[in-house]
C-alpha cells in the first residue's frame, strides 16, 4: 500500500506556529530588555541624584521607575503581549522626562548638570518604545519575528547624538560663561533665574534703585523675604528696610522689587525651590 510521507518542515508548522503565540519576542528581545533595563537604571539614577543633591524626594519619579522596571520583568518573560505593555509603560513614562518645565529649561542649558542624566534616559526611553512598538506591530501582524534592517543604522545615529550631546555638554560646562548680571531698561540691576536657582548669590543695587528679576524659564517660582538654611529649612523674614515679598509669582517673563531705600543686606527665597537664595546688597 502506498503511503505518503509527510515532510518534517509540515509536521513541524503548527507547533511553529503554537511557539510564536508563546515567544514572540523575536530578534528584537534583546535589545529591548537591555533598553527598557537601562531606562529604568537612568530614573532611579535621576531619583537618587534629586534626593541627595538637590534633596528633594519626588514619589511619582520612584512609581515610574518601578513601573519601568515591572515591564522590564514583563518583557523578559517572553509573553506575546509583553512589548504592547511595554510600549504603553514607556510612552507613559517618557513624557515627564520629556516636556517637564524644568527639563525644558535644562535642554536648552548644556551647562546643566542634569542634563547629561537627561540624555540617557530619554536615549533609553526612545529605543525602549520604538523597539516594543515594532515587536507589537509584528505579533499583530503574526509575522515572522526579524530585526528590522534600519535598526543597526538608528542606533548608531542615536548614539552619535548622544555621545556629540555628551561633548557639548562637558564644553558648556568647562567653557566660562558669560556674566549673567546687567541692567533693565530702567538702568536697574538684573538677576536671572534658571528652573530651580537664582543665576547669582548675591547682587549689588545702588540705594534708591528697584531689582528686575528675570525668569528664563517656564517653571514657577514663588518669591518671599527671607532664606533657605544649609539643612534645607526656610526662614521666612521680613528684614528691617527691604520691600515686602509675599509669595510673589514669576512663572515667566520679569518682575520688579524695590526701590531700595534703606542700606542694608537683604535676603529673598523662592518658597518651591530649597535653597534657591538671593543675598541683596543695597549701597
Amino acid at each position: 500500500m502506498e503511503t505518503k510521507e509527510q515532510r518534517p518542515e509540515q509536521v513541524d508548522l503548527p507547533s511553529r506556529a503554537r511557539g510564536l503565540d508563546r515567544h514572540t519576542r523575536g530578534p528584537l528581545g534583546t535589545p529591548m530588555l537591555v533598553a527598557f533595563l537601562g531606562y529604568a537604571f537612568m530614573y532611579f539614577v535621576v531619583f537618587f541624584y534629586i534626593l541627595l543633591v538637590a534633596r528633594r524626594f519626588i514619589p511619582p519619579i520612584v512609581i515610574e521607575a518601578s513601573l519601568i522596571l515591572l515591564a522590564a520583568g514583563v518583557v523578559a518573560t517572553r509573553w506575546r503581549w509583553a512589548p504592547a505593555f511595554g510600549a504603553v509603560v514607556a510612552l507613559l513614562t517618557l513624557y515627564d522626562p520629556l516636556f517637564q518645565p524644568h527639563n525644558v529649561y535644562v535642554y536648552a542649558h548644556p551647562a546643566e548638570a542634569e542634563f547629561r542624566l537627561l540624555i540617557l534616559l530619554d536615549a533609553f526611553g526612545l529605543v525602549a518604545l520604538l523597539s516594543s512598538i515594532w515587536a507589537t506591530v509584528q505579533n499583530v501582524r503574526r509575522a515572522a519575528p526579524r530585526f528590522p534592517r534600519f535598526a543597526p543604522i538608528a542606533l548608531s545615529g542615536l548614539g552619535g547624538i548622544v555621545v556629540g550631546m555628551m561633548i557639548v555638554s562637558q564644553i558648556a560646562a568647562t567653557v566660562p560663561q558669560p556674566g549673567t548680571t546687567g541692567s533693565g531698561p530702567n538702568g536697574e540691576p538684573v538677576v536671572h533665574l534658571t528652573a530651580d536657582r537664582f543665576a547669582q548669590n548675591e547682587v549689588l543695587v545702588p540705594k534708591g534703585k528697584s531689582l528686575l528679576l528675570v525668569n528664563d524659564s517656564s517653571v514657577e517660582h514663588i518669591l518671599q523675604n527671607g532664606a533657605w538654611d544649609a539643612s534645607g529649612s526656610a526662614h521666612p523674614q521680613v528684614e528691617s528696610g527691604a520691600p515686602t515679598l509675599r509669595n510673589v509669582d514669576i512663572t515667566s517673563g520679569s518682575k520688579t522689587i524695590g526701590p531700595f531705600t534703606t542700606a542694608g543686606v537683604y535676603h529673598i527665597y523662592c518658597t518651591l525651590h530649597p535653597r534657591m537664595n538671593l543675598t541683596i546688597v543695597v549701597q
